[in-house]
């Protein structure tokens, strides 16, 4: 209990230090954090600079790594190339909290004499993680590292770089994968460091400072090093050969210029493929564990082949790791999906837009909500994707506005948000009438492009025909509803959807809940968007009343709607759709009145053992603190995630 309460204590800390670290710190701030530099403060040095600990005034701490004078891009595309990556969200990958760009004024030397220059000073800031980094743990072999963890922080490891490499709708390929770039968080949750420098650098000029350092050689993809050449699978390469140390705790001669670790290579290929050698190593695993093992040697070698085209894609890696295990179909869905954004456009034209969707033909129509009508649109290779019409407004922010809100929305990914996969803007002449006179006018059309779930949305498993929802998935999919508003509501930017309902939230075909329409507030703006949600009918019932009435909007609002979600799916009470109660009072009066008490329970989940009533009565406690009128008695989205998992029980009372 102890090490869950500190580890609940660092998420909140890194989460309040990420909320409040300014994104763009200015460098008499980062002095005065890491006592100007100094070398008592070096945690840490690499290819492209020194890492140093920011200790902040609330005494939360900050890694500011001061990158190298070398060529690299300056000022503005710095700043861009830096914004972008600060968007980056995954449990697995580092985040950078801010980055600074200033020049100052230093004394420099040329050609024997001495004079004032302009110096270009650049800083990227990240979350700090007191456990080090890999290479303090893999080669030790009295550490505690049993093979449980082993594999962990390789699949975590392969977790990170998916999301890096075929995650988003343009790759990151890393360049400098080892294990010093591996750093451990907590419960040695593995966290890729460095991702993305290659851009601030440039690709030449990464390869030149890369291949001086000495704890990159042995990674490097042979025809990246030898002929500069760059892809996803040079870091395929590098991820071999941290797999391959991992597994077997061998080291290679760092005195040796072994570039590609064909040594190492060489042995592993010899020795470990042999189970005799695996049972030598791991002498107490069970034969599961022991296929496991060999598994991982094996994927190891096929990411060493020297044959870039020979290599496999991180996706194919998770779903070998994953075999025989409950998520392999989730993982062969995944890899599905992916492909289908890589090949779907970013930005794709109005005519084909309308060509996959009939023209909007009634008969392809799926939904309509507050924000626009939804139609199945059929790709020419089979592939489906739902392709929402975005309702026409005026005297809103469009253009450019609508734009860069999208392009910060597509790159978000998490298993319980609906993937935005494209998204297209055009202004096109149309035939409208204008008092009583029918004109051509120029008409905006934004339309916006999403992973395509067939099952649809939870509004008909609640209400509908459907009654697969038992308990043990009704709880899950309260569990995947709160895990995608914390990704919303922690994010640098906070996204706070004001529409949250049974309608828009979509299950795929493992029934695991994915948050729909989440985003859309920035494109239509507060005020608008509070307009049309509280004229469309799915919407009722679910407004916080200080949005509604007030037109206050909090991430408080959002926890309201989820509270009267969660009560509906415990109870299978329905929102009337047509009432005027636009803040359920009547639906939570009912709930306290007689939902809080145990034979209600057993009523309504008469089968179910002591533990799993216990966790009924635990979701109706949750979901009645968060419809508190007062929106500061509503728990926050990380409280929730505690609570439901039995950590600090709410009080209904």
């Amino acid at each position: 209990m102890k090490g869950d309460s500190s580890r609940q204590s660092s998420l909140k800390d890194n989460s309040q230090v990420s909320s409040a670290f300014p994104r763009e710190p200015k460098l008499e701030f980062l002095k005065s954090i890491t006592k100007d530099f100094s070398s008592e403060r070096e945690v840490g040095h690499g290819a492209f600079g020194v890492v140093y600990k920011g200790i902040l005034q609330s005494g939360q701490l900050v890694a500011v790594k001061k990158l190298v004078r070398k060529s690299g891009v300056h000022d503005r595309r710095f700043q861009n190339e830096a914004d972008n990556l600060q968007t980056l969200e995954h449990r697995n990958i580092v985040k950078l909290l801010g980055s600074c760009y200033q020049v100052e004024k230093k004394l420099v030397e040329r050609n024997g004499r001495h004079f004032l220059s302009d110096v270009p000073e650049k800083f990227l800031c990240y979350e700090y993680l007191s456990n080090g980094s890999l290479d303090k743990y893999i080669y030790d072999q009295s550490s505690e590292f049993d093979w449980p963890m082993r594999f962990k922080i390789i699949l975590g490891i392969c977790n990170g770089l998916h999301f890096l490499h075929e995650e988003r709708s343009e790759a990151i390929v890393h360049l400098n994968l080892k294990p010093s770039n591996i750093i451990l968080g907590d419960d040695m949750v593995p966290k890729i460091a460095d991702f993305g420098l290659s851009r601030l650098f440039g690709e030449e000029q990464t390869r030149i400072l890369t291949q001086n350092v000495v704890g990159w050689i042995g990674y490097i993809a042979p025809e990246y090093h030898y002929r500069g050449e760059i892809s996803v699978k040079s870091d395929i390469f590098s991820l071999g050969v941290l797999i391959l140390e991992i597994v077997t705790g061998l080291k290679r001669d760092l005195n040796i210029q072994d570039i590609s670790s064909k040594l190492l290579i060489d042995n592993v290929s010899k020795n470990w493929t042999k189970m005799s050698h695996i049972e030598s190593k791991y002498p107490s695993l069970e034969e599961q564990h022991m296929l496991q093992v060999k598994r991982c040697i094996e994927l190891g070698l096929n990411c060493v082949e020297t044959d870039p085209r020979k290599r496999p894609t991180v996706g194919s890696i998770i779903c070998k790791l994953k075999e025989n295990s409950h998520e392999a179909s989730i993982c062969k869905l995944m890899e599905k999906k992916l492909q289908l954004i890589a090949e779907f456009p970013r930005e794709p034209k109005l005519h084909f837009v309308e060509e996959i969707t009939g023209n909007f033909a009634n008969e392809r129509e799926i939904g309509k909500g507050s924000f626009g009508v939804v139609y199945k649109g059929m790709l020419p290779n089979g592939e489906v994707v739902a392709v929402k019409k975005l309702l026409v407004v005026p005297q809103i922010n469009l253009d450019k506005h609508f734009k860069n809100e999208v392009f910060s929305l597509i790159d978000l990914n998490h298993r319980n948000i609906v993937k935005l996969i494209g998204y297209c803007y055009e202004i096109h002449k149309k035939l409208v009438e204008s008092h009583g006179r029918y004109v051509f006018a120029d008409t905006q059309e934004r339309i916006l492009c999403y992973e395509y779930l067939p099952r649809g949305s939870l509004d008909k498993y609640l209400y509908g025909a459907f009654h697969e929802l038992n308990w043990s998935i009704s709880f899950k999919i309260i569990q995947g509803i709160c895990q995608g508003l914390q990704f919303l509501h922690e994010l640098q930017r906070p996204i706070i959807h004001m529409d949250l309902k049974p309608g828009n939230i979509l299950l795929d075909d493992n029934l695991m809940p994915k948050i729909a329409d989440f985003g859309l507030s920035r494109l239509f703006g507060e005020e608008q968007t509070r307009t049309l949600t509280s004229n469309v009918v799915g919407s009722r019932g679910y407004m916080a009343p200080e949005y509604y009435y007030r037109g206050e909007v909090s991430a408080k609002s959002d926890i309201y709607s989820l509270g009267i979600l969660i009560i509906e799916i415990v109870t299978g009470l329905k929102v009337n759709p047509n009432t005027e109660d636009l803040s359920s009072k009547n639906l939570i009066d009912n709930v306290q009145k007689t939902w809080t008490k145990m034979p209600q329970i057993v009523s309504k989940y008469p089968t179910l053992e002591a533990s799993s009533l216990q966790q009924v009565k635990r979701c109706i406690d949750i979901g009645l603190n968060c419809v508190s009128e007062n929106p500061k008695e509503r728990p926050s989205i990380g409280k929730i995630m505690e609570q439901l998992n039995g950590n600090g029980f709410p009080s209904s009372s």
